[in-house]
Parts: structure tokens; C-alpha cells; sequence
């Protein structure tokens, strides 16, 4: 039987919505062995790889989804509405800067499925929200491989 190799599995890892780059990185390194160069290149791809898709692919469904199902359009309306009124400004104004800051913390729930879900809601042109959603992508990259290598690096001290 054949083993996947860890790079590719670090791409599906950050490729997934629930783990992303966040998780994909620290495993990338700490269970699947890679260099820290490696699993951040492989763990970037892999969190990119996703973001065109969704950004083509969500607007037809969102359509669709409101077409034939009328509850799910007055519930994703409210919920649109809301958050376009709380946040419209704030994304006409500077779309590309916002999304970028917005993946570059990395905390759960701020990655590049869901910038790139806002950049949808929010209607940010694919030429903007793609290489806001990179550079926020990248440095979101580099802070878990600090965090990543000042944890390993403390832990291995112990042992």
C-alpha cells in the first residue's frame, strides 16, 4: 500500500475550512515532519487553493438557494442585510487592506474560506479580494510558524 506523501497532505490540511493554514502548519511540522520552509510553502498552497472557487462558485449558489428556498432567502437576506449595513462602508472604502488584515490574524474563523465568503457578501472584485486574501494568507502564515517553531523549540528544551 502506498503512503500520501506529507507534503500532499499538508495541502489538504490547509486546503479544508475547519483547519486551514492555522492547523496545517503546526502539523505540517510537528507530526508530518517537514522543514519549516516546506510545510509553510506546502500550507500557503494549500490555503489558497480553495479562494478562486469559492469566489466563483458561492454567488450561483447563494442565487439558486434563494430562488428555491424562500425561507433560506429571508434568513440569508436579514443576515446580509445587517452585515452590509454594520460593515459596507468599511469594505467599499478600503476592500483589499480590510480582508487582508482580516486573514492575517489567526484565530479560528478568520481565513480564507471566510474573507472569502466576505469579500461575496460584500461584493469585492475577485482582482482585489485574491491578493488581499494572499498577503493576509502569508502573514497569517508566518505568525503560526513563530508561534509554531517558539513552541516546538520550548517544548523540545524540556525534553
Amino acid at each position: 500500500m502506498t503512503e500520501v506523501s506529507p507534503e500532499l497532505l499538508t495541502v489538504a490540511l490547509a486546503a479544508l475550512p475547519l483547519t486551514e493554514l492555522r492547523a496545517a502548519l503546526p502539523i505540517a511540522i510537528g507530526t508530518f515532519g517537514l522543514g519549516v520552509g516546506p510545510a509553510y510553502v506546502f500550507s500557503v498552497i494549500g490555503n489558497l487553493i480553495p479562494v478562486p472557487f469559492i469566489l466563483w462558485l458561492l454567488p450561483p449558489v447563494v442565487r439558486w438557494t434563494s430562488r428555491h428556498w424562500t425561507w433560506a432567502h429571508r434568513v440569508l437576506d436579514a443576515y446580509f442585510l445587517r452585515l452590509r449595513r454594520k460593515h459596507g462602508q468599511t469594505f467599499e472604502r478600503a476592500g483589499m487592506v480590510v480582508i487582508a488584515a482580516f486573514v492575517c490574524i489567526p484565530l479560528p474563523g478568520t481565513g480564507a474560506w471566510t474573507a472569502s465568503i466576505l469579500a461575496v457578501l460584500f461584493a469585492i472584485r475577485p482582482r482585489y479580494s485574491i491578493p488581499g486574501i494572499a498577503v493576509g494568507v502569508l502573514a497569517a502564515g508566518l505568525v503560526v510558524l513563530a508561534i509554531t517553531t517558539g513552541t516546538l523549540g520550548a517544548y523540545a528544551s524540556f525534553l
